[in-house]
């Protein structure tokens, strides 16, 4: 059943096929989104001369102008542009469908997407993310940019180290908004059927890159530069992308389960292209308020922590909970078996998933304070240290994971 809408599909026949598409989701962008249509657009005639490219702004219902801006902005005339609303469930994975649907339509080689509020996307992008599918046939191109230390937190606390535990690829940013993909996995992703999951909000880029990990598709890094965007606080501002990234990444622990039990160690992915070491732009973040959340999510939530987490691991959460500020602490190994128990109760434990989810995130802050304060006097950098350490606890810790999943499995069979 087709997502798109007739106009758009009328569209499609008249322009009838296409070499290379740029997708841009977007809500509510249009003070960025200007930028990057420009960049995108000169990107793709820039360094793929002589195919067809298309742009398409996948909206979700925008009412600040962003689809009348994305319009009228100005593009090389061998750009076709479309603008549609998605249809589906809110959020950026509905977006992508439209996206997957329109590229698998036209028989693109090669399929772009890039964030609509990016501020630091240039023509070279279109290359870094394109280029390897086009060039090297590779069907999964992730980015690598060195980010500001205190933006990304999800991704290093948990979708960067979990995803190297569980499936042995490193790939430093597998839910970073941008990425490249050969025609054959769009057609692949925009097949399946997990529309009405929270795949289809934030969870989409986790799915994405753990597909292509699990079902062979080959994968690399492409080092992009910096990434500057508008940042959000991970104490305020995430609680919503955090419950659908991590609620996926467990949902998917079940998919590929068979694969993940067999893997003992990880590998990275090829990096293409030469790393930044530039310091990127301050993005804020509260001490604080982090060790406000985990607080009051102690006093709100202990006793579900204390049904999800093993005893030992209750007693040093509970512990970091009575310790002063300057005392505080959440060590990495404590962290790691906090997300195993978390990941095992929620898909084997007595508890709704929603809420299993809902009571790591003050965990996920307490955490975050840690990393927050151990490395305020490093550059970016130089706390990457800091993220491959967690990492490879991820990985140390990794038998804990197997023993207590199969007891939880076999208690509930």
């Amino acid at each position: 059943m087709t997502v798109l809408e007739k106009a758009v599909i009328d569209d499609l026949e008249a322009i009838g096929s296409a070499d290379i598409l740029v997708g841009i989701p977007s809500f509510r962008n249009a003070d960025t989104i200007a930028h990057v249509v420009k960049q995108a657009a000169h990107g793709l005639v820039e360094y793929f001369p002589g195919m067809k490219p298309v742009l398409v702004n996948s909206d979700g219902g925008s009412t600040d102008r962003t689809r009348d801006v994305v319009l009228s902005t100005e593009v090389p005339s061998q750009v076709r542009k479309i603008v549609t609303p998605y249809r589906g469930i809110a959020g950026k994975g509905s977006a992508f469908k439209t996206i997957f649907e329109i590229a698998t339509r036209l028989g693109v080689k090669a399929c772009i997407v890039v964030d609509s509020d990016l501020r630091s996307i240039t023509p070279e992008w279109m290359k870094n993310l394109g280029g390897p599918v086009l060039e090297e046939k590779y069907d999964f191109v992730t980015p690598h940019y060195l980010r500001y230390k205190y933006d990304g937190t999800i991704t290093n606390a948990l979708a960067y180290p979990l995803t190297r535990a569980l499936y042995g690829k490193r790939i430093r940013q597998p839910i970073g908004g941008d990425f490249g993909f050969s025609g054959e996995l769009a057609a692949v992703y925009s097949e399946r059927d997990v529309w009405e999951t929270d795949i289809a909000r934030f969870g989409i880029d986790i799915w994405m890159t753990t597909l292509a990990v699990n079902e062979s598709f080959r994968i690399c890094q492409a080092c992009m530069g910096l990434k500057l965007h508008n940042n959000k606080d991970p104490g305020s501002d995430l609680a919503a992308m955090f419950r659908q990234v991590t609620g996926t990444m467990f949902d998917l622990m079940r998919t590929y389960e068979e694969k993940w039990m067999e893997v003992h160690k990880s590998t990275p992915a090829p990096v293409l292209g030469e790393e930044c070491k530039e310091e990127p732009d301050v993005a804020e973040v509260s001490y604080e308020n982090l060790l406000d959340h985990f607080r009051k999510g102690f006093e709100e939530l202990g006793d579900v922590w204390r049904i999800i987490l093993r005893r030992e691991n209750f007693r040093q959460v509970e512990a970091a909970y009575r310790a002063s500020d300057e005392q505080f602490e959440f060590s990495s190994g404590l962290w790691v078996r906090v997300v195993y128990d978390f990941a095992i109760g929620y898909n084997f434990g007595p508890l709704c998933s929603e809420d299993v989810i809902d009571a790591l995130l003050a965990l996920f802050c307490a955490r975050t304070a840690r990393f927050v304060r151990k490395t305020e006097n490093l550059t970016s950098y130089e706390a990457e240290i800091e993220v491959e350490r967690t990492a490879e606890n991820f990985e140390v810790l990794k038998d804990y994971l197997r023993f207590y999943w199969n007891a939880a499995q076999e208690a509930c069979s």
